[in-house]
């Protein structure tokens, strides 16, 4: 049993040929304005000298486009996403355990913390997430429907939030993304809504498995901070992607390639090629890390091109006190005890289970203390989410028992 799934996932990657179309999406505004794209990547290799990496916040909002219940991704499964961005452009994922101590010497750690909008272009609270039912079936990349408001979702202020479209992608498509240059109003990152999240989801299909677990948009969001693919932009492979430790590389590496640590290069460079990184196609399982210098370019691209984005951040004011809330026992039996700082309006508990359904709901107003009876919650573990304003406040796990 275990042999035939080997060979039906050898056999979907394989039809899984174009994962991500950023070069195609990106070659008609790079060809109607050369020189300007020559002016951004001289302006990169300019800035890569200086600069002390200290830490950036990138404030960002996803537009949920869907037009089947099931692509209408919970909330848990967005903040499942962007906990697994943290951990990536934080170099805290522990994956990197797959690289040998001489690739290891090559991380780069981006220093970048990804934080969902908390007001929205008319400063008003939000979670960060958006949602539009669409009429649209599946999504090109080209001509950018799901950016546009009669079948998707209009930008916010590309100057202040990062904007990720999440919607079903045609011809098995993963995502894209928008180089640096390009126009304001479509600036941003297109997923494929089945790579959204932290895990495999009971509805992620056998031939997307190593395009899951966030690691797409962990791909596409290099793309939009002027990360090439290791082969170039181009059609023939060969290409310079301005990365020295990656090495000219000709072609994709995809998973039934079973994850090399290194691979001769076909090209006149005669290096080895850097495998284990985010900007290639060799599968979830395998795409473990940002090298120094995709770092280092990252970097120069943010600062040279969207240091708007960075200085116009306003820290979110930190909500003090809920830190002490209490949810008990943490081992379920029929009770669950909540104790509360003091706190003005209401405050929301949401019961989800580990692949991110909301299975109960609670509303409390100006009390210090609630009891709920969990008595719908089959035995498992269940996390559960307190909210208050709009704004998650705390979060514990729980074990119900039988």
């Amino acid at each position: 049993m275990r042999l035939l799934t080997i060979i039906l996932i050898l056999i979907h990657s394989n039809l899984l040929s174009q994962i991500c179309v950023t070069d195609e999406y990106n070659k008609p505004f790079i060809d109607s304005n050369p020189k300007k794209y020559r002016l951004v990547e001289e302006n990169l290799q300019n800035y890569h000298k200086s600069k002390t990496n200290s830490e950036i916040v990138i404030p960002i909002v996803f537009h949920i486009v869907w037009i089947n219940r099931i692509q209408n991704l919970h909330d848990s499964v967005i903040y499942q996403q962007v906990e697994i961005l943290n951990e990536i452009f934080n170099t805290q994922n522990t994956d990197t355990v797959n690289l040998t101590d001489t690739l290891k010497n090559w991380v780069g750690n981006f220093n970048i913390r990804f934080e969902m909008a908390y007001r929205d272009p008319n400063g008003l609270p939000t979670t960060g997430i958006t949602r539009k039912k669409t009429i649209n079936p599946h999504f090109s990349y080209w001509n950018d429907p799901v950016k546009k408001p009669h079948y998707g979702v209009a930008p916010w202020p590309t100057d202040k939030y990062l904007n990720i479209w999440v919607c079903d992608l045609n011809d098995d498509l993963m995502g894209y993304a928008q180089f640096p240059g390009g126009p304001d109003e479509t600036d941003g990152v297109v997923i494929d809504w089945q790579s959204v999240g932290n895990q495999i989801y009971p509805w992620i299909p056998l031939k997307y498995y190593e395009w899951s677990r966030g690691k797409v948009l962990a791909h596409e969001i290099g793309h939009w901070l002027n990360l090439f693919h290791p082969w170039g932009n181009t059609y023939s492979g060969c290409g310079e992607d301005h990365i020295p430790e990656t090495h000219l590389q000709k072609n994709p590496i995809y998973p039934e390639r079973n994850c090399p640590d290194t691979l001769f290069s076909e090209c006149q460079d005669s290096g080895r090629l850097f495998i284990k990184h985010y900007m290639d196609y060799a599968g979830s399982s395998c795409m473990v890390c940002f090298t120094k210098n995709q770092v280092l370019r990252g970097l120069a691209s943010l600062h040279t091109y969207r240091s708007e984005l960075i200085n116009n951040y306003i820290p979110q004011i930190a909500i003090s006190g809920f830190e002490n809330t209490k949810i008990y026992p943490t081992f379920v039996e029929d009770k669950i005890y909540f104790e509360f700082p003091e706190y003005e309006d209401k405050i929301e508990i949401l019961f989800f289970n580990l692949q991110g359904q909301l299975l109960k709901k609670s509303t409390v107003e100006n009390k210090w203390f609630h009891l709920i009876y969990p008595y719908e919650l089959v035995p498992g573990f269940y996390l559960i989410n307190i909210y208050h304003n709009n704004i998650k406040v705390f979060s514990q796990k729980i074990l119900k028992n039988p």
